[in-house]
């Protein structure tokens, strides 16, 4: 769930070198929509994206309002999704090209014994991503 979906379309495009492949809205009264995701009298816009041999779903609810914290608050610790890891060839150029976009540093890059390294961060939308690299004899998610 993303507060602002063209300004997220905006910072996975420019991130991951991704592209819209489609586009979703749905407007309350949908009751069969509110049986699928849980929820009443929800409205929302969503965008499909694809690219680095991925896809990425993004949703902007309008309704119902939130309630709860700030996800930008919730630590990697806490129960739910928490964080996505996303495989790349340089960490500390994919963090300075995130902070570049709009997200923000949690810390700096761990260098693996085997040549790896990685990095949490946060998307503007208070997603946390992972940064990885395998190198050595560590498998490449490709692999796995």
């Amino acid at each position: 769930m993303v507060c602002d979906l063209d300004a997220a379309v905006a910072f996975y495009g420019a991130l991951l070198d991704m592209e819209v492949v489609g586009r979703d809205r749905w407007r309350a009264p949908d009751p069969d929509v509110d049986r699928a995701v849980g929820l009443v009298g929800s409205s929302a816009d969503g965008a499909m994206m694809r690219g680095s041999n991925s896809y990425i779903e993004l949703w902007q609810y309008h309704a119902p309002t939130r309630a709860g914290d700030d996800p930008a608050e919730r630590g990697a610790h806490e129960l739910g999704l928490r964080h996505l890891a996303i495989e790349v060839d340089d960490v500390p150029a994919a963090l300075d090209r995130l902070v570049e976009l709009g997200g923000t540093r949690m810390g700096d890059p761990l260098r693996f014994d085997h040549g790896g390294a990685a990095v949490y961060c946060r998307d503007p939308f208070g997603t946390i991503i992972e940064f990885m690299s395998v190198v050595g004899t560590q498998d490449s998610l490709d692999d796995m």
